[in-house]
């Protein structure tokens, strides 16, 4: 489901240090878990690297006099993740069916799919980071297993499914908003 452009321009936002923390656990989860991820990290840290050498030795332009900030953090880490990931979760029954818990971060969740399950076909309003940690699901556009890292992009319509005979557990990010934690 995860285009290749918007792949490219999510780990470049992740080693720029540009996502806020719900995507920065997402990347870091597909970082570890995945050696495809860790290779593009490393990639993109390369590329970011030399621009910033060629940059530093050019005059630099001031926009506003501002500098990126880092999100806040809660200081939620990998190891954590999976830790809460591994142990008995407090999971709750959402309106599509699928099973939810707190990942402890703004913007964040575990998803379980248990075996033969599927969400309804839905898409999303905004960008969705998806990291398997556990199993495998589908979702019509491909089959996924522990480290990928699936990008539900605004407008792109999908039906997760848990794919053999064990539940399949997800970390999920999106922007932090108000509105849906009513629905977390």
């Amino acid at each position: 489901m995860t285009r290749t452009d918007t792949y490219i321009a999510f780990m470049m936002d992740h080693v720029a240090g540009n996502h806020p923390e719900s995507f920065a656990i997402a990347a870091d989860l597909h970082v570890s878990l995945s050696a495809n991820g860790a290779e593009a990290a490393d990639l993109w840290a390369m590329i970011g690297g030399a621009l910033l050498e060629e940059s530093l030795s050019a005059p630099s332009p001031v926009f506003g006099g501002h500098r990126r900030r880092p999100a806040p953090s809660s200081h939620v880490s990998v190891g954590e993740i999976l830790s809460r990931s591994g142990n008995q979760l407090q999971w709750r029954r959402g309106l599509s069916g699928v099973h939810y818990a707190p990942a402890g971060a703004p913007g964040t969740k575990f998803m379980k799919l248990e075996p033969g399950k599927s969400a309804p076909m839905h898409g999303h309003g905004g960008l969705e980071a998806t990291v398997v940690l556990s199993g495998r699901f589908t979702d019509g556009h491909g089959t996924y297993t522990r480290g990928d890292l699936v990008l539900g992009e605004p407008g792109l319509r999908h039906k997760p499914a848990a794919v053999g005979d064990e539940s399949c557990i997800c970390f999920v990010a999106h922007r932090p908003s108000k509105f849906w934690r009513y629905f977390q």
